[in-house]
C-alpha cells in the first residue's frame, strides 16, 4: 500500500511536501495536505500507521476513504471546508482521536459508529447540514469544546449531564425553540452561545457560576426567567434583537460584567441600580424605547464605549471615562 501512496503523491505533484521513501512514510506522524485542490484521498493513506495529525482542510473532498479507520494513532483530524456529505462508518475505529474539525462541509447525519469516538475532547461541525443528533452523543463524555452552530437542528438530545467538563458550547444559528434541561448540569461551562435561534424560554442557567460569556442574540426572549446574579463570573452578556421590555435588578449584581449589549429590544427603562456595574467597559442599548438614563448611571466610572442612539431623545451622559458615544 505504501507504494500505491507514493504513486498518488507523484501523480498529484505533492512530492515537495511528502517524503517518497517508504521508511520515512512509515514513521510519518504529521501530514498537512491543506489547500491542495485534492478531490479524493487514496485508500493507500491507511498505510501511514504512525500518523498522529492529518490536515486536509480547504480541498474538494466529497468522501473519506474507508481505510482512514486504519490510522489507529491519529489524534487530530482537520477536515474543514470540503464537500463532505457523510462520514464513513470506519471513522469509529479512530480510538485515539482527540480533535475532530468538520466545519464547512455538507454533512446531514453522523453515522452511529461516530459515537464510538469516546476520547474526543474537541469536536466542531459548524456550517453543515445536520438535522439531528443521536442520544449516543452522551458517550462523548470527555468533550471540552463542542461547536454545532449553523446547522438545521431543531432539538438536542438531553445528554449534557455526562459532559461535566465541557467549557465551550456553541449552538448558534440553528432552529432551537427550547434547550434540554441537562444543559444546566454542565459544571465547568465558560462560554454558551445561543445566537440566532427561536428560543422563548431558557432552561435554568443559575448553576453555571463559571460562565464568562453568554450570547442570546436574535431569539424571541421576552424576559430572563432565572436569577442572572448567580452567574457571578459573567463578563460578556449580549441580548440583542429580542423582545425584552425590562432587565431584572439582579443584573446589577454582576460585578465582573464588562460588556453588556441589549440593542434592538423593547426596553423602556434601565434598572435604577445600573450604576452598580462598577467594571462595565461597554454598554449598547441602541434601538430601544428609553427616554432617560437612571441617576446611578454616572457611577459607571470605567465605561469607555456607549451606544444609545435610536431611543427617545437620550443625551450623552457626563462620564469622564467615556472614549466613545454614538451621540455627541
Amino acid at each position: 500500500m505504501l507504494n500505491d501512496f507514493i504513486r498518488w503523491v507523484k501523480t498529484n505533484n505533492l512530492s515537495l511536501k511528502i517524503p517518497l521513501e517508504a521508511e520515512k512514510l512509515q514513521q510519518l506522524s504529521m501530514l498537512d495536505l491543506s489547500k491542495k485542490k485534492i478531490r479524493q484521498l487514496p485508500e493507500s493513506i491507511g498505510a501511514l500507521e504512525n500518523l498522529q495529525i492529518l490536515k486536509i482542510s480547504g480541498n474538494r473532498l466529497k468522501t473519506l476513504p474507508s481505510s482512514i479507520g486504519n490510522l489507529q494513532k491519529l489524534k487530530t483530524l482537520q477536515c474543514e471546508n470540503n464537500l463532505l456529505q457523510e462520514l464513513p462508518p470506519q471513522i469509529g475505529k479512530l480510538q485515539s482521536l482527540l480533535v475532530l474539525n468538520l466545519n464547512g462541509n455538507r454533512i446531514k447525519q453522523l453515522p452511529k459508529e461516530f459515537y464510538k469516538l469516546t476520547r474526543l475532547t474537541r469536536f466542531t461541525i459548524a456550517a453543515n447540514c445536520l438535522t439531528s443528533l443521536s442520544s449516543d452523543l452522551k458517550k462523548l463524555s470527555r468533550l471540552l469544546y463542542l461547536s454545532l452552530d449553523t446547522n438545521y437542528l431543531e432539538e438536542l438530545p438531553d445528554v449534557f449531564d455526562t459532559m461535566r467538563s465541557l467549557y465551550y458550547l456553541d449552538l448558534s444559528y440553528n432552529n432551537f425553540h427550547t434547550l434540554p434541561p441537562s444543559i444546566s448540569k454542565i459544571d465547568e461551562l465558560e462560554t454558551l452561545l445561543l445566537e440566532g435561534n427561536d428560543i422563548v424560554n431558557l432552561p435554568s442557567l443559575e448553576s453555571h457560576d463559571m460562565l464568562m460569556r453568554l450570547n442570546l442574540n436574535d431569539n424571541n426572549i421576552n424576559r430572563l426567567n432565572f436569577d442572572i446574579s448567580k452567574l457571578e463570573d459573567l463578563q460578556i452578556l449580549t441580548l440583542d434583537n429580542n423582545n425584552l421590555e425590562y432587565l431584572p435588578d439582579s443584573i446589577c449584581k454582576l460585578q465582573n460584567l464588562n460588556h453588556l449589549s441589549v440593542c434592538a429590544n423593547q426596553l423602556k427603562q434601565l434598572p435604577k441600580c445600573i450604576g452598580d456595574l462598577s467594571n462595565l467597559l461597554e454598554l449598547d442599548v441602541e434601538e430601544n424605547k428609553l427616554r432617560s438614563l437612571p441617576q446611578s448611571f454616572e457611577k459607571l466610572t470605567k465605561l469607555k464605549n456607549l451606544y444609545i442612539a435610536n431611543n427617545q431623545g437620550l443625551q450623552r451622559p457626563n462620564i469622564e471615562s467615556l472614549e466613545f458615544c454614538d451621540i455627541s
